[in-house]
């Protein structure tokens, strides 16, 4: 009797709104295939410590609405290490493991090419709410960050406002400014300040007080992280202005709660995608988007992706706040 196919997952790095859907997803598909999922917990360290699970559709029945991960997510430093890599490619051995499907962003994209070059095939699927990985338009967890970013700024500005106050948001996006970039757009906010178009704190309160003197009462500047400590930039601006200040950072709400219909939909286009290209056996790919295309790319040039910057919304919102 014939074996059955074996393919494990792992969802790596930080857990995103469609990080579930994708798993469920992936489950389903397979087991209509006859195909076995191997789930190992926390990322790679799933695999480092033959941390596992198998994954049937009634395992995964009630998640597909769910925001974070069935199976954990995680980061792993060990990996990192020729012999964390070596200790995963032994588990996939004892295990029979055919190909492997990893949900991640940008750091796990590496880690997969890496761990590819031993041989096994390895399909990544970008889920990542920062939309960092360079080879596909849209990951997964994206659009639901957006939204719930969109929607914290709408009620804080309605606050500000009543209260004439100017007001600083944070928001994630760690070394790309697309979360930023779109929900300020989306919010109408006044200000935006991205790693792609930086602001000194010179530039941000000259572009604040330009908006005071138009008869703004209360300026929203939706900033990235890691660009400033909001907070205390938002102390300055009320002790030089004389007008008071809020710095608010959103952090993990961002993360939080059940996927957009987009990230849903885009979740069971990649998991179809992925589990086909492991039934082909085809060579390691990045799961993307394009166009509204859903295609494989070879690691190799997927990795190699140039950063996509948004010109045209950063010169619509340029348009918007001269």
């Amino acid at each position: 009797m014939e074996e059955k196919m074996r393919i494990a997952v792992v969802t790596s790095g930080g857990d995103a709104p469609g990080m579930n859907s994708c798993l469920k997803a992936i489950v389903d598909i397979a087991s209509r295939k006859n195909i076995e999922i191997i789930a190992f917990k926390r990322g790679f360290n799933g695999l480092i410590n033959d941390d596992w699970q198998k994954l049937e559709p009634k395992d995964v029945a009630f998640i597909f609405s769910v925001g974070g991960s069935l199976i954990y997510a995680g980061r792993c430093k060990e990996f990192q290490e020729e012999s964390g890599k070596q200790k995963a490619l032994a588990t996939l051995k004892k295990h029979n493991i055919d190909s492997l499907i990893v949900l991640g962003g940008d750091g796990s994209m590496r880690g997969s090419e890496e761990l590819s070059k031993y041989g096994i095939n390895i399909y990544v699927i970008p889920v990542t709410i920062d939309n960092d990985v360079n080879c596909t338009d849209r990951s997964i967890g994206f659009d639901t960050a957006i939204n719930n970013a969109i929607n914290m700024i709408d009620n804080i500005k309605q606050t500000m406002l009543a209260n004439e106050r100017i007001v600083l948001v944070e928001v994630m996006g760690r070394y790309k400014g697309d979360i930023a970039l779109y929900s300020a757009l989306a919010s109408e906010s006044d200000i935006v300040v991205t790693a792609e178009q930086p602001f000194t704190k010179e530039q941000i309160k000259k572009a604040i007080l330009k908006e005071i003197n138009k008869g703004n009462p209360s300026p929203t500047v939706v900033i990235s992280e890691k660009l400033f400590d909001v907070p205390s930039l938002a102390k300055e601006i009320e002790k030089e202005f004389g007008k008071e200040c809020r710095g608010i950072v959103l952090g993990y709400m961002q993360r939080g709660g059940g996927p957009t219909v987009y990230d849903r939909l885009l979740s069971l286009r990649m998991a179809s995608c992925a589990v086909h290209c492991a039934v082909k056996r085809m060579k390691t790919s990045a799961i993307c988007i394009d166009k509204g295309e859903v295609f494989p790319m070879p690691i190799s040039k997927a990795i190699k992706a140039p950063l996509r910057v948004h010109k045209k919304h950063l010169a619509l919102f340029d348009e918007l706040h001269k």
